[in-house]
């Protein structure tokens, strides 16, 4: 397992209950471009977390879509985060 991955896998923000390593990640070795999938109440949200796409359903079994959303969005996402102070 690369480094990457391990330290992706180490400590997830709280509420995040699905996290997929981005394309960018991968290319780049920062294991903080991920597409986070979190659930409050009856909604499920997937944020990527390199271009700031997301996708949000509010309907029953709406982890079913958002999941592989998440999935295809962070296979193909090579967008990198805005740098701080920028």
């Amino acid at each position: 397992m690369s480094r990457t991955i391990r330290e992706s896998l180490a400590v997830w923000p709280e509420g995040v209950i699905a996290r997929h390593l981005t394309k960018a990640a991968e290319i780049t070795g920062d294991p903080t471009i991920t597409v986070d999938v979190t659930e409050t109440g009856d909604k499920v949200r997937a944020a990527c977390r390199g271009c700031g796409a997301d996708h949000l359903n509010s309907i029953a079994y709406s982890r079913m879509t958002v999941e592989p959303w998440a999935q295809d969005h962070a296979e193909s996402c090579r967008a990198l985060p805005r740098p701080e102070g920028s």
